[in-house]
């Protein structure tokens, strides 16, 4: 083995360990916040779940605010997974966006802590080409060359379907997610309306778009 194989080799094991712990202490502050809060839980608390120094926290984190974005990011990874999962095997990208923006207001009546983080906390979604943002740029796209959409340009339309769902989400939290939210109904479906609307999809279409079923009992995500 070659010195720069050798090297290459350490330098690949330390890259894991460092995601690894910082996959640790991700964990451990999503525990804690879903338990009692971000603002009611100190780093103290987080590097003793996770059993490490707190030292080793200041190696990935700078402060709590630093740690809540990234578990506010976790969690946008894995509502992402689970818009995958809700719409695997439908191929109208129209149905599709619809389905992932009630999705997310679906969260706030199935879990509103991890929803208040995503909601007031993640703050990537405004980059179009932000990791978390890719499958929704690829609807968008797909939308636009079967022609169910017609945009100006993509950056507007990542920012309508981030907006809206980032706001509908706030005003449930504050307002409060009825069980019509999980069928996609109510408040859910009249923004699900609206972003299909700014989306430029045909009105004779829409009814027929929200007519599909949708079901999140069964998603991975709300088990």
């Amino acid at each position: 083995m070659t010195s720069r194989t050798a090297t290459n080799k350490s330098e690949e094991a330390g890259s894991r360990r460092r995601a690894q712990m910082r996959q640790i202490l991700v964990e451990a502050a999503m525990q804690l916040f879903a338990r009692q809060g971000v603002d009611a839980t100190t780093i103290d608390e987080i590097v003793v779940l996770a059993g490490v120094a707190k030292g080793t926290f200041y190696n990935y984190f700078t402060d709590r605010t630093e740690i809540a974005r990234a578990v506010a990011a976790a969690i946008r990874h894995e509502f992402n997974a689970a818009v995958a999962e809700l719409n695997e095997g439908i191929d109208d990208p129209a149905i599709r966006v619809s389905r992932g923006v009630r999705l997310f207001m679906a969260l706030v009546a199935r879990d509103p802590v991890k929803a208040s983080m995503l909601a007031r906390i993640y703050d990537s979604g405004a980059a179009v080409d932000a990791q978390g943002n890719e499958h929704l740029l690829g609807d968008i796209r797909d939308g636009v060359a079967k022609g169910r959409f017609v945009i100006p340009g993509e950056a507007a339309a990542v920012h309508l379907v981030v907006g809206l769902g980032t706001v509908s989400m706030r005003h449930l939290l504050d307002q409060g997610a009825g069980p019509e939210i999980l069928r996609g109904e109510g408040y859910a479906r009249d923004i699900a309306t609206v972003l299909l609307r700014g989306l430029g999809v045909a009105e004779a279409r829409i009814a027929g778009i929200l007519a599909h079923p949708f079901d999140v009992s069964n998603i991975s995500v709300f088990r």
